[in-house]
């Protein structure tokens, strides 16, 4: 992939906690193998971004940047790489009680809203983001990065031994608040050593020498490496809450287990970067407890024009390990069976059956639903793709909205077959889903792949068998009659392959469809409304 990593400014002319962090991520993307072209905020213009608008942003401090470019960004692939509170004018959510700002002093909203992803260090980074922006695409990273050079570093400077005395930082931004430090010291009556160099290396030598560390900032740090790197040499730290990096669960491991540690988050930070270009918006933090199962289920049906592409992509997943795919082969008389037996080889969570007559599509769902043990529910359709982050990103937000049945999702729309989520010839044309209120099942709103709670089935049943093509919808109206709530998640994350010989898509079929819809209509006309009743019940009365 090409990178562009906008910032005011890069290690080799500022060495501050941002800008290390920032270069030791566009190391580790270059060692991936990825090119990575660094840019100043200030020497930003029209023609390079024109030049690179095919390439993935990543803009960390961007408060040179003309807000000219700023609009134009919005239009590119691009996330924000949040440093410090670069939404709020005084760029100090401290000033404002329990950090929230007023309206008048926020700035660059849309800025945020608008990127694939938000970046945050730690939890009270994206605490204080979302209580002021109120945004779905925030993710937070939990952590910052070193070199490995810094961590080797680190762990050769954690075994020296130490005075028994506090080091505090000198300096002279007011907000690091080192007269604090030195008073809390003093009330202690505790020696302490003021340290400062203008040598990185230096500076951490210096802290190792010291069995504790004081740090009392005035505005809220979105991790503070300097406190992590006090654990890393195994200091111990006083500090207040306005560090971020203290109400992450990995802040009580020190020394050589939290350097080990930020060894493999690293690794995780740099993936999470790649995995957001590749499959739009994750607000899944790294640290988040695990998601539950998820049972993909699948129907087939003459499917050897598909079946290859679909097993490659489905078991791609990025949490298709935490997954499990049932298939129900209806009878089919194709050679399906080789190519799922290859991948049940080298996926273990792959369940696989025959059935000697064909009970319909509904009827297989049923059957897979039956076979499956997943807290949350998928159908997998041989002819449409996801996304790599599809499950994830779905699954994640049917977790974190636990009021709400089901989650769904636009799918870009393709006529050409054997296309990909990431290659395909949409131009941008999606499958027409609005947001979910009663009025609006119309429509089979959830579209080709949505995610939903077991439970659901427990309340109002599975799949209605007798219809044939309408039993999706039936399901859904049912489940909405009976007081479920489903929730669209912005962005298109799969790919819709509007098959003229599909199941519902089949001109040939297509009063045989019309027939099923319209006792579905009528038997649900009370969730859809008056208004769009009396739209609708001319053409549901032919």
């Amino acid at each position: 992939m090409k990178f562009v990593f906008i910032a005011d400014f890069f290690s080799n002319e500022i060495c501050g906690g941002g800008e290390l962090n920032n270069q030791y991520l566009i190391e580790s993307l270059r060692k991936k193998g990825h090119e990575v072209e660094e840019k100043k905020s200030v020497d930003v213009i029209y023609k390079f971004l024109e030049d690179n608008c095919e390439s993935n942003f990543i803009i960390a401090n961007f408060v040179q940047l003309n807000p000219v470019f700023i609009q134009k960004i919005q239009k590119l692939k691009y996330i924000i790489y949040e440093h410090d509170h670069k939404y709020i004018k005084s760029r100090n959510p401290a000033l404002y009680h329990n950090y929230k700002v007023p309206k008048n002093q926020l700035i660059n909203e849309n800025f945020y809203k608008n990127a694939i992803s938000v970046f945050c260090q730690s939890d009270l980074h994206a605490e204080i983001v979302n209580k002021n922006l109120n945004i779905e695409n925030i993710k937070n990273l939990s952590g910052n990065m070193w070199s490995t050079e810094t961590l080797d570093l680190l762990e050769k400077l954690s075994k020296n031994s130490k005075k028994d005395r506090f080091s505090v930082m000198e300096s002279s931004i007011s907000h690091k608040n080192t007269p604090g430090a030195v008073r809390y010291c003093e009330s202690k009556e505790e020696e302490y050593q003021l340290i400062r160099s203008s040598d990185y290396y230096n500076f951490l030598e210096q802290l190792s020498g010291n069995n504790k560390f004081a740090f009392f900032p005035q505005t809220p740090e979105t991790l503070s490496r300097v406190s992590v790197e006090a654990r890393m040499l195994n200091v111990e730290v006083h500090i207040n809450s306005k560090v971020g990096a203290a109400g992450e669960p990995w802040f009580k491991l020190k020394g050589k287990k939290l350097i080990d540690f930020m060894r493999k988050r690293k690794s995780e930070i740099t993936s999470a970067v790649e995995h957001v270009f590749e499959g739009g918006k994750i607000t899944r933090s790294l640290k988040e407890a695990p998601l539950p199962k998820i049972s993909l289920i699948t129907s087939l049906y003459k499917g050897d024009d598909h079946i290859e592409a679909f097993m490659k992509n489905i078991t791609s997943q990025s949490i298709f390990e935490e997954c499990e795919l049932i298939i129900i082969n209806a009878n089919s008389p194709g050679n399906e069976s080789e190519v799922i037996e290859k991948y049940m080889k080298k996926h273990s969570n792959i369940i696989y059956e025959k059935l000697d007559k064909d009970p319909g599509i509904y009827g297989c769902w049923n059957l897979a639903i039956e076979k499956s043990s997943g807290e949350f529910i998928s159908n997998a359709n041989l002819d449409d793709r996801r996304s790599k982050q599809h499950v994830e990103i779905l699954a994640t937000k049917l977790m974190n909205n636990p009021d709400v049945d089901l989650v769904y999702s636009e799918c870009f729309l393709t006529k050409k077959d054997h296309e990909s989520y990431i290659n395909n010839s949409s131009d941008g044309e999606t499958y027409p889903i609005i947001d979910f209120s009663p009025e609006a099942m119309i429509k089979c709103l959830p579209g080709c792949m949505p995610i939903w709670r077991r439970s659901m089935h427990k309340k109002v049943g599975n799949f209605n068998e007798k219809y044939k093509f309408a039993g999706d919808w039936d399901m859904w109206l049912r489940a909405v009659k009976n007081g479920s709530r489903f929730k669209r998640i912005e962005g298109a994350h799969g790919l819709y392959y509007f098959n003229p010989k599909g199941l519902s898509t089949d001109k040939t079929k297509e009063h045989e469809k019309y027939k099923e819809e319209k006792v579905v209509f009528h038997e649900y006309a009370e969730v859809f409304g008056k208004e769009n009743c009396n739209r609708y019940r001319e053409y549901f009365s032919q």
